[in-house]
């Protein structure tokens, strides 16, 4: 393994690669943990970032055609919050940071919708998030994610 010659778009773009190399292994299905490196590296995206490229994710509602998920997929989100990309990575990221979601199969026993949540705090009384995806979206969410951040890092190199 080289050193990282800028430590946080190497990160984003070595936790993209290994994603696309997963998805190239030949797997029989009972070793194809695909959803757990998805979490893995979707928990990677969500927490190392956030204290630098949070506030730039974009403030436009999220669609389906650009991030993958619509605002449909989104039960409920905390009043006052839209659902745009940026209260979204944040709502993942505390679900994900508090193990507060649940992985869901479908009829065939296969891994298919995950559900996230989020709460005010640790009493599980108030809910401020509530979001179901199926695998798919989430991986097109985690895409879209990784690429505007290193787009916006790339933008304040230059």
């Amino acid at each position: 393994m080289s050193s990282y010659k800028q430590q946080e778009f190497d990160f984003v773009n070595r936790t993209q690669k290994i994603i696309e190399q997963y998805d190239q292994l030949k797997l029989e299905e009972s070793e194809n943990f695909n959803v757990t490196l998805l979490i893995n590296c979707l928990t990677g995206l969500l927490i190392l970032p956030q204290q630098h490229w949070f506030t730039n994710l974009p403030k436009e509602i999220i669609t389906i055609k650009k991030w993958g998920i619509s605002v449909e997929d989104i039960s409920f989100i905390k009043d006052g919050e839209s659902k745009n990309p940026e209260n979204i990575a944040r709502h993942l990221r505390n679900s994900i940071a508090h193990y507060n979601y649940k992985i869901f199969s479908d009829e065939e026993k296969k891994l298919s919708t995950i559900e996230f949540l989020d709460f005010t705090d640790n009493t599980k009384e108030k809910s401020t998030f509530k979001c179901n995806l199926k695998i798919k979206q989430l991986r097109s969410f985690v895409e879209k994610l990784s690429n505007t951040f290193k787009d916006e890092m790339l933008k304040g190199k230059s």
